[in-house]
């Protein structure tokens, strides 16, 4: 392959096009005659023979028999011939009729063009993107245009020579100018702004106004001058209001500028970084031909490296945290990503991408002392990592102990940052007031505190000691005019203890018995065989989720939901269940948080959706109009688009209109504070999908959510029936409830209606739907269907 194309920039921009989820496979070809012959793969296996009929144009949709052979199910042609004579990109989907991500090329510009040594080489092959469908404009830093690509000609009906050495000044409204000169020299003087995020008006060569987002960023050269500014249009449409002004916010840009590393098939290293120089202290010359174990900083185990290994071989990729060591022998933390490129006849490749974490580990270098977290004065998690190593390694009995603030998130979201700084602050005090001679405390996450306690050698002695560290959180914290309480959970284990066998393997324990006094609703755990055995079965389970997911191991069922006005089922429930082939019945309520746990979350949640989707288009086509529910955690929501297109997509595939799915999401999600839910909530909504809280009542329920977010439908928990008739206060509640649910316009479901009694006490109620045994219990689609054709409609005895 020519040596320019294989660059590691190159390189790492074909790996990017799949971490950046704009693709779930990407090929390097180059024409031969008139085929493509395959040179390098990425999230696919490399196809053994060339390609053909892929057509002359230079950017195109690749046609689904062209696909399907290389199991794939859309894609499209991007011709690297501006650069690259007779070589193109080809972008695949696994999905028929997958949508362009607008937020997913937006974020392939800033991982590109935030990052010096990456922006000054894109800069340099900025013809390698003449036919992405990202619009890039590059422009000198007071704003002449030095070159733009296709995409931005074609939306803005201006040819590249009509814009080249014109300033932007011609492109833009008159009154928005003058701030964005302003914006043009404050990325200039502020390095650390990052990206400007500007919605401002442009001309259209037509005379028409329109509204656009930019994304702006400045690139510098090797010596930190400013070298031209670097654009993508985010958005660019009609405007027929009176024009309000320029609006702007930014995105800062990342403080440490990522590696790459590229080796061979034999995991020899090829080509590395400037930014890998920088980091490591060593030069391409000297790394070149070696292997990256010369990195190796001896703080991790074999059987650690034996897993990333297993992982490349099997999945193509590995991510994680790691302890490197640099030339002049520091040791430091950095997160990591590999991902294997696939060349004829099997050859790989391998990128590997890396950002410094922290400082090294200051005591065994004689460097000055070890850092600290700026909020609390207490020790940062990377010197806690040290620290906790040579614990391990002097071989003295010690306890780690791992504290986290229950709920912290709250008082960030219903106060303000600033007392959720002055509550860490606090406890951190409190803390340190507990520590005897000899005993180590650091913050090692948001609302995080590690501790180690030498001579802890029993577990009786750890909990006393752990009971002790709790108590300092008894009294209520003074904040200004209020007193706020705050509760924690710890966590523990023991140095030297059952299976433990480095410092990884004992902050792994910690934090298992963290998780495992959080599930139990209990304020401190510490692991043991007991802890162990549910560990391995936490484990078989993941493992087992996993191949029950690919292999059609997991069925749904359907508990049908009557409308009140009219007695008949108007909508279901779908309700994922699991028959494990050995262990039996596996409850929702164990496996799912294994899916949280293990990031299979979002596969098991869109094998939910495809289902779901598929039975309700079969019920559709007997006849059947309903609406189904079904249930998407706040995770599935975090890698969700910003525009709702995955999820948007299936519906589509399966011939549904959005406006039959009600997705049930938890308060949890509302209370997070992210606005970017808010935003893909939005567009499911403005798409046609209703959008449910479901088991409202169960978690920190406030009143305020229903008035301030955009929902349809509150779903009653069962537990505010399940003392009705008969408990006036329960129903002084209920009323209360359904009262103000129904005055803010939104319906009602009732979950959990089991007796005849409960029935008649609904009958008198104002809601809308109803859901429980009582009507029947979740079924196959088998059943469902039996059970739709002989249901008479819901009907109830006259209330007492």
């Amino acid at each position: 392959m020519d040596h320019g194309v294989s660059s590691w920039f190159n390189l790492w921009c074909v790996s990017q096009l799949v971490e950046q989820r704009l693709a779930d496979g990407v090929l390097l070809c180059r024409r031969q005659g008139t085929q493509w012959q395959p040179l390098l793969a990425a999230g696919m296996a490399l196809p053994d023979e060339p390609l053909s009929g892929l057509g002359d144009r230079p950017y195109q949709r690749l046609t689904y028999p062209l696909c399907r052979p290389l199991n794939m199910g859309s894609g499209q042609f991007l011709s690297l011939s501006a650069l690259y004579p007779d070589h193109a990109l080809l972008l695949f989907r696994h999905q028929r009729h997958a949508r362009q991500l607008r937020g997913a090329w937006l974020g392939f510009f800033a991982s590109v063009f935030t990052h010096p040594d990456r922006a000054q080489q894109a800069v340099s092959l900025l013809p390698l993107f003449e036919y992405f469908p990202l619009p890039l404009v590059r422009a000198t830093p007071d704003g002449v245009v030095e070159w733009t690509n296709r995409a931005v000609q074609r939306i803005t009906g201006q040819d590249g020579d009509s814009m080249r050495g014109h300033s932007l000044r011609e492109f833009s409204l008159g009154e928005d100018w003058p701030e964005t000169r302003r914006l043009y020299r404050r990325l200039a003087d502020e390095p650390e702004l990052g990206i400007a995020v500007m919605e401002k008006h442009y001309l259209h060569a037509n005379g028409h106004l329109l509204l656009g987002e930019t994304q702006l960023t400045l690139v510098r050269d090797a010596q930190g001058a400013p070298l031209c500014l670097m654009g993508t249009l985010a958005s660019l449409r009609p405007r027929a209001t009176t024009p309000q002004g320029l609006s702007l916010r930014f995105i800062p840009a990342l403080e440490q500028p990522e590696g790459v590393m590229i080796c061979d098939g034999n995991s020899r290293i090829e080509q590395v970084s400037p930014a890998f120089e920088r980091v490591t202290g060593y030069h391409e010359a000297e790394v070149r031909g070696s292997y990256p174990s010369l990195l190796r900083s001896g703080l991790h185990s074999r059987e650690f490296y034996r897993h990333m290994n297993r992982d490349l071989s099997e999945q193509g990729r590995w991510q994680g945290e790691v302890w490197n060591r640099r030339s002049n022998g520091q040791v430091y933390p950095e997160r990591l990503r590999i991902s294997s490129l696939v060349g004829p006849g099997g050859s790989v490749r391998y990128v590997a991408v890396f950002s410094d974490m922290g400082q090294p580990d200051t005591v065994e270098q004689g460097a000055p002392p070890e850092e600290k977290d700026c909020l609390t004065g207490l020790a940062n998690r990377a010197s806690f990592q040290q620290r906790l190593t040579r614990h391990c390694r002097l071989s003295e009995p010690f306890a780690l102990m791992i504290l986290d603030i229950n709920n912290f998130r709250l008082f960030n979201n219903a106060m303000n940052h600033r007392v959720g700084d002055r509550v860490l602050q606090e406890v951190a005090a409190r803390l340190r007031g507990r520590l005897r001679s000899g005993d180590y405390l650091a913050r090692i996450g948001s609302d995080e505190f590690a501790l180690l306690v030498p001579g802890i050698v029993h577990h009786r002695q750890a909990r006393i000691f752990g009971r002790h560290v709790l108590s300092a959180l008894a009294r209520p914290l003074l904040m200004a005019d209020q007193q706020l309480y705050v509760d924690a959970t710890l966590g523990g284990a023991l140095w030297p203890g059952m299976d433990e066998t480095d410092a990884e393997s004992l902050l792994q324990h910690a934090e298992q018995a963290l998780f495992g006094a959080k599930q139990k609703k209990e304020s401190l755990a510490l692991y043991d065989d007991r802890l162990n055995r549910s560990q391995s079965r936490r484990m078989r389970l993941q493992h087992d989720l996993t191949e029950a997911i690919r292999q059609g191991g997991l069925r749904l069922h359907y508990q049908p939901i009557v409308d009140t006005a009219t007695g008949r089922v108007s909508k279901l429930e779908a309700l994922v269940r699991w028959q494990h082939p050995e262990l039996g019945a596996i409850s929702p309520m164990e496996f799912v948080p294994v899916a949280e746990e293990s990031g299979m979350v979002q596969a098991l949640g869109d094998w939910v959706l495809n289902r779901a989707c598929a039975d309700l288009r079969r019920l559709q086509q007997a006849g059947h109009t309903l609406h189904m529910a079904i249930n998407r955690s706040s995770l599935e929501f975090q890698s969700l688009g910003l525009d709702g297109d995955e999820w948007l997509s299936i519906i589509e595939r399966h011939q549904l209109s959005p406006s039959q799915i009600i997705f049930e999401i938890t308060e949890s999600l509302f209370m997070q504070g992210n606005e970017h839910h808010l935003e893909r909530i939005g567009a499911l909504r403005r798409a046609g999908c209703h959008i449910a809280i479901d088991d409202f009542g169960t978690g920190f329920s406030a009143l305020n959510y229903l008035r301030a977010f955009p929902i349809d439908m509150v779903k009653i928990d069962k537990s505010f029936i399940d003392h009705l008739p008969g408990n006036q206060k329960d129903g002084l509640l209920l009323e209360g409830i359904l009262r103000i649910i129904g005055d803010l316009g939104m319906k009602v479901v009732i979950e959990g209606m089991e007796t005849q009694a409960q029935a008649a006490y609904l009958s008198t109620q104002p809601c809308h739907f109803l859901q429980g045994y009582l009507i029947a219990k979740p079924m196959p689609l088998r059943e469902l269907l039996i059970f739709l054709e002989s249901y008479a409609g819901h009907t109830v005895p006259a209330a007492d």
